[in-house]
């Protein structure tokens, strides 16, 4: 699988459904134990906040907020480039991170037009200006500039500040993807693999998750902004001469703002969608946050309330509210109610869905769950049983260095499923927590800088920029080293925190794990 996955020999989603085939065969799981593993709750969690997401870009609502910060950030196109970043990272946390791509290019193309006058509009105020001096207005052009050649180096200048800017948004749409547990594939991954193999007492909760999460997407943010205005001073500075052709500040800012108001007034649709996100997050992130009791304790039945309940409960409501305020005392004096379209229809979430990433979660279950039954995993370990003799913080380190590589040229969600189930086991053996080894190494399999396949929205970003792979790899190569240090000293600080990373002993929820340490430790 891991063959077919890293060389697309067949497409991933099918590549997925092959332990079905095969570990019945081979006598590891039976056919139902194997298929009840494509239906976790982490899938049905993923599902609800993706299907919630999509209300948002239906809604318009997320480009909405992309021009408010824009407009936030000013004109300059060094603060303009952070205010993409802010806005690609914030909606990367909820919403997919290609969809997130997909919707900011557009805007990155519009907002760079604006910056500089166009080469039709040169031409044509200089010609007007000659016929209204009296001379003739080819003579006058060409005594200045032909009109090519100022073309051709506006879109020259042009290229070089929508390069950063695109480069940005698909390097902050990864990041941000870590930020949650619904923001990508490897966080929800991650969460099924550590509950197959340790169970639900972990610590993990969707508030435990963000507490390292956010503080590493902000940090990660911050660094890839200095780090691309340092790579792309040069670009920067050549568009500040005064022959580069950039407008004034307050046209700018005025044409964008003319975007923003074409959107007109939020409407009942936007708020709508709003207000049910905004429940779903608080709701998650309330109902169990460790450190204080949560809304699941008023509940005193035997049964656990799962992530997934609270989202399929707020996605039942999003089919059932309706997206026009046209009932009851909604109703404008003179017109009779009428029926309205719901929030979501699922003609349309049939058609948007990710379904593929369904099937490749559940494939990294049955991975990592036969790994477990076969003894894979502990064999596995006990050959780099070596790594206990290196520093925790360097085997943290070269396993997240690791992951980063593996998922420049394959899923990331796949090569998670794939390094998870080994990388638990490795703790387990080097006597440390499983969580210090497996959560950066979750992120690290978001980080994918460097190549044009690995992410679709590196791949976007590479085809509307017309970039050449020199230019991605540059940036991405120290990108790839930023994000591992960040997630390296998050991980000593706020995760050491949050899940008691460095206790002298094994966590309880192990199950056994401490015994399997000693026996698989090198003498």
């Amino acid at each position: 699988m891991t063959v077919y996955w890293l060389t697309s020999a067949l497409p991933v989603a099918v590549t997925s459904l092959l332990p079905i085939v095969m570990f019945p065969l081979l006598d590891i799981l039976s056919t139902s134990e194997v298929c009840a593993l494509y239906i976790k709750e982490s899938n049905i969690v993923f599902f609800g906040g993706v299907v919630l997401a999509l209300g948002v870009e239906r809604s318009n609502l997320h480009r909405r907020i992309a021009l408010r910060v824009i407009l936030t950030f000013g004109t300059n196109p060094r603060w303009l480039m952070l205010g993409f970043m802010i806005v690609s990272m914030l909606l990367s946390l909820w919403i997919s991170n290609s969809g997130v791509t997909a919707m900011l290019i557009p805007i990155v193309d519009a907002v760079v037009d604006e910056l500089f006058q166009d080469s039709k509009d040169v031409e044509l105020g200089v010609n007007y200006m000659a016929s209204q001096s009296g001379h003739s207005p080819v003579t006058v052009v060409h005594e200045k500039e032909p009109p090519s050649e100022r073309s051709n180096g506006l879109n020259s200048i042009k290229r070089k500040i929508k390069i950063p800017f695109l480069i940005a948004v698909s390097y902050t749409a990864s990041i941000g993807g870590t930020g949650t547990l619904i923001g990508s594939g490897p966080p929800l991954a991650f969460k099924g693999i550590l509950e197959e193999l340790y169970g639900s007492e972990t610590g993990l909760s969707f508030a435990t998750w963000m507490a390292i999460g956010v503080p590493v997407a902000f940090s990660t943010t911050f660094f890839a902004w200095l780090w691309l205005q340092l790579l792309f001073m040069e670009n920067f500075k050549s568009s500040q001469n005064e022959e580069s052709g950039m407008r004034n500040k307050n046209d700018i800012k005025s044409s964008i703002r003319n975007q923003y108001r074409e959107l007109g007034p939020i409407t009942f649709y936007e708020k709508s969608i709003m207000f049910l996100f905004g429940l779903l997050i608080v709701l998650w992130v309330s109902k169990d946050p460790q450190f204080i009791p949560g809304w699941e304790d008023l509940f005193p039945i035997e049964h656990k309330i799962g992530d997934a309940t609270v989202a399929i409960a707020i996605v039942l409501l999003a089919f059932v509210l309706p997206s026009k305020p046209n009932f009851w005392c909604f109703t404008r004096p003179g017109k009779e109610p009428n029926s309205s379209p719901a929030l979501l229809e699922w003609s349309y979430v049939q058609q948007r869905f990710p379904w593929s990433v369904l099937l490749l979660l559940g494939g990294g279950y049955a991975i990592s769950d036969a790994s477990k039954v076969s003894g894979l995993s502990i064999l596995l370990a006990h050959h780099l049983s070596a790594l206990a003799a290196l520093p925790s913080f360097a085997v943290m380190f070269l396993l997240c260095l690791l992951a980063s590589a593996m998922t420049e040229i394959a899923s990331n969600a796949a090569v998670a499923s794939i390094l998870l189930p080994i990388v638990a086991q490795i703790g387990e053996v080097t006597n440390m927590n499983p969580l210090y080894l497996m959560i950066p190494v979750t992120f690290s399999c978001c980080h994918a800088f460097m190549l044009p396949v690995g992410t679709p929205s590196n791949a976007m970003v590479f085809s509307a920029g017309k970039m050449k792979p020199a230019e991605m790899i540059k940036a991405g190569v120290v990108m790839n080293i930023i994000s591992i240090l960040i997630l390296c000293i998050v991980m000593e600080t706020v995760g050491d925190a949050v899940f008691d990373l460095h206790a002298p002993e094994l966590p309880f929820w192990t199950d056994g794990a401490r015994h399997r340490a000693i026996m698989l430790r090198p003498s």
